[in-house]
């Protein structure tokens, strides 16, 4: 009877000590509990207390009667209220984009960007500031109104996040770059809310500089965020796509340069975060999932450009893991290999590009072959100067090739000629002598056979040896056309053919050479007033050409630019200052005692009197047409200004004999008289200060010639115009009444190699670029 209580008492123990286990763990998660909710009520107070609307977001969640009072600070408004009041405080209400998520219209919330006026713009003058969030509500009799949700101020990017190392930072000091634009990412984008793009362009010397945030909002939170901030040397925007295989699309930012290709690829990722539980994940290159050789040099492959390599060695890897980080590297690199192969498969026109997208993707044998075939023709110039001017670039891609295959003799004469063309033979060969010595099947080292390495030396020794290689553009050139009926063949010449000795003339009639035009096709002939040689714009007359005397047509082909781009526009202007314009391919050139012609066949353009045709490459110019404003306006803005150039203005008009000399008329009084004149402020001497810029249209017909200010489209061979161009400081720049009476001013273009505006004058029939000297204080 003893032992039965005995184990009862023991079970009792047993049931007793159990129920205590339990009832501490549930003190333990209910003590948990109550401190998430503490700690979560404390934060949300907080949030409360900083901005009484913080927590609207919870109405979405909660019952009718348990709803969140909204604060006063903000109260709800029209969209024609707040953009009444955005207007009051100086900003402006751009486009506003609705956030659809399938809940009814007056659901739908929408996001609101805010601008503001740059101070002394001219074009591009509204950035974005600001980002706001707004919650449709009814207000008063049913009336739609929005609540403010959230406001996202807006942080400008720091220029020098946006160049590149190799880019110079104007000034003294970084500056911030604004927010011009503003869209929306739904192309392929996932279902994980709503992704936006705010961006901007920076213009540099070299191209334009785009760079941005990634935005996303998430509707369950109503909560607006910036995920990423990119910066590219392209004008292409990111942008999804599937690179990888999971089911959600990656993000990709393209920073590729000419032909080398850098692609940012950026994957969905989850975060704990209440708010937005998303994240932007770059797969970076230097993360290492695994340790085998194969594995690591493929990886250090890729990293140094040898991407389509990289690719054939980590595919098989691949097939080794189920590393989900291998994959995604697998491929990223395979998206950058598609590219490099891509480029190596096209035929280019220019033999050093040729060669740069073999070696590009590694096709070391291929880009010999096209080197060898070139120094035999004389030809080998560019590869040359692509060699000379590689900035590391290629070398990487040598040293990584020598790091897996010590003995391949196609790199190694690679990397002698780049040593060769950068710092000269005699360090290639000390280079070439320093490499290990080949191993044979017995392991036993070989000695270094560098003959025929030392062959392609002596291409490239010929190649430097003549004339500077001109570095590979886009034609920019400037001239003026006339159509010809009747052409000489013996007077126009056109380089040789590829892989040809000979150098012939334009044949116009014989269809066997290639150079006839069409039937409804003209002849022009082009004659140049200036041009851009690649590194710098050359004027009229051109005497001092490094021309060979074996192949000057076509050194002369490619210091124009033809050999990349034949083609010019060629163009004349209405009486309505509209501009018609035909493009017209190059088919030959002429030069004798500096002066350069081209002979290009095109559409015949329509007879306008008193213009002449004005040709030009497509690249070449970019129109500029600054807004116009009257003086009494500008009077208004910048009195000071103004006070200055009246009484100049009025003197040039006395001496021309366009107003009597015995009035001396007061400011006023010539504001009264000439007020309505209109002037275009723009920057036409590089200080940062716009210049005034004056046309006017003079009726010679008259015997007063009385001057307009509009253009007239009748009688147009009556009239004249007459630009005058006036300083910061009032000082008169340039005046068609006296110092250039003989000139007429047709269009004012930016010649894209970041110096100042040029001004494009009819002279003597002919057209010239004038750009302002600073050292002389004139246009020359």
């Amino acid at each position: 009877m003893s032992g039965v209580t005995k184990r009862r008492r023991r079970r009792v123990r047993k049931k007793s000590s159990a129920n205590g286990c339990l009832v501490a763990l549930g003190t333990i998660a209910a003590l948990i509990a109550t401190g998430a909710i503490v700690t979560g009520g404390i934060w949300l107070g907080i949030r409360l207390m900083i901005d009484p609307n913080a927590a609207i977001w919870l109405n979405r969640i909660l019952p009718g009667w348990t709803k969140i009072p909204i604060a006063d600070a903000s109260p709800p408004q029209t969209l024609a209220t707040i953009r009444d009041e955005l207007r009051q405080n100086g900003l402006i209400a751009g486009e506003l984009v609705s956030l659809n998520t399938g809940q009814p219209y007056r659901e739908t919330p929408i996001l609101l960007p805010i601008l503001k006026s740059k101070p002394n713009c001219q074009t591009n003058c509204q950035k974005i500031v600001e980002l706001r969030l707004y919650q449709p509500i009814e207000f008063q009799q049913a009336e739609l109104a929005y609540q403010l949700v959230t406001q996202l101020a807006i942080n400008e990017p720091e220029e020098y996040f946006v160049l590149s190392s190799t880019d110079a930072i104007t000034g003294s000091a970084s500056r911030s770059l604004a927010f011009t634009r503003f869209n929306r990412l739904e192309n392929k984008a996932p279902a994980t809310g709503f992704w936006f793009n705010l961006w901007g362009v920076r213009l540099t010397d070299e191209s334009p500089k785009t760079y941005g945030q990634i935005l996303h909002y998430n509707p369950e939170q109503m909560h607006l965020s910036v995920m990423l901030d990119w910066q590219s040397p392209t004008d292409k925007p990111p942008y999804w796509q599937q690179v990888t295989g999971e089911s959600t699309p990656e993000l990709v930012i393209n920073q590729t340069v000419g032909l080398e290709p850098k692609f940012q690829v950026y994957q969905v990722q989850p975060r704990q975060f209440l708010l937005n539980p998303i994240q932007l994940t770059e797969i970076s290159l230097n993360t290492r999932a695994d340790d085998s050789p194969t594995y690591r040099n493929s990886l250090m492959l890729a990293r140094n450009g040898l991407w389509s390599w990289a690719y054939r060695r980590l595919q098989q890897e691949q097939k080794n893991t189920e590393s989900a980080t291998v994959q995604a590297q697998l491929d990223v690199i395979r998206l950058h290999a598609q590219f490099t192969e891509a480029q190596a498969n096209q035929t280019w026109a220019s033999q050093g590009q040729q060669v740069l997208a073999y070696l590009i993707d590694g096709r070391w044998t291929d880009a010999l072959q096209v080197f060898q075939t070139a120094a035999v023709n004389g030809s080998a110039q560019d590869i040359a100067n692509l060699l000379k001017t590689d900035t590391e670039e290629l070398w990487r891609r040598v040293e990584a090739a020598l790091n897996i295959s010590p003995n391949d003799r196609t790199v190694k004469t690679w990397g002698a000629l780049i040593i060769a063309a950068q710092e000269g033979r005699t360090k290639a060969i000390s280079w070439l002598q320093q490499l290990p010595s080949p191993e044979s099947e017995s392991d036993q080292p070989q000695p270094n056979n560098n003959a025929q390495i030392y062959a392609y030396l002596d291409y490239l020794d010929t190649a430097l040896a003549e004339v500077p290689a001109i570095i590979p553009h886009l034609s920019k050139i400037v001239g003026t056309a006339q159509p010809v009926e009747t052409v000489k063949p013996e007077e126009w010449r056109q380089p040789k053919a590829r892989n040809s000795t000979a150098t012939f003339p334009v044949t116009l009639t014989a269809p066997a050479s290639g150079f006839q035009k069409a039937p409804q096709e003209v002849w022009y002939q082009v004659e140049v007033a200036a041009f851009n040689d690649g590194q710098r714009w050359r004027q009229t007359p051109f005497t001092d050409l490094q021309l060979s005397t074996v192949v000057a047509t076509q050194r002369l082909w490619q210091y124009l630019g033809l050999d990349t781009d034949p083609y010019l526009q060629i163009a004349v202007w209405s009486a309505e200052g509209r501009q018609e314009t035909i493009v017209a391919t190059v088919q030959g050139m002429s030069y004798q005692e500096g002066v350069i012609k081209l002979l290009a066949t095109g559409q015949a353009l329509p007879n306008r009197e008193n213009s002449r045709p004005m040709a030009y490459s497509q690249t070449a110019l970019r129109w500029l047409e600054p807004g116009s404003i009257s003086l009494s306006d500008l009077n208004q803005l910048q009195p000071q200004w103004v006070a200055a150039i009246l009484p100049t203005l009025w003197q040039e008009l006395v001496k021309s004999g366009k107003r009597s000399p015995e009035v001396e008329p007061t400011i006023p009084i010539m504001l009264q008289e000439i007020g309505h004149w209109l002037v275009q402020p723009l920057d036409l001497t590089g200080n940062d200060e716009p210049e005034a810029v004056l046309t006017l249209y003079e009726d010679l017909s008259s015997t007063n010639q009385t001057l307009n200010i509009k253009r007239p489209e009748t009688n147009t061979q009556q009239y004249k115009p007459r630009t005058l161009i006036f300083s910061e400081k009032g000082a008169l720049l340039y005046s068609e009444f006296s110092t250039h009476g003989n000139t007429s001013l047709t269009a004012i273009a930016d010649l894209g190699d970041g110096g100042t505006a040029a001004l494009v004058l009819a002279d003597e029939n002919k057209y010239r670029l004038k750009r302002w000297s600073d050292q002389r204080k004139r246009f020359e």
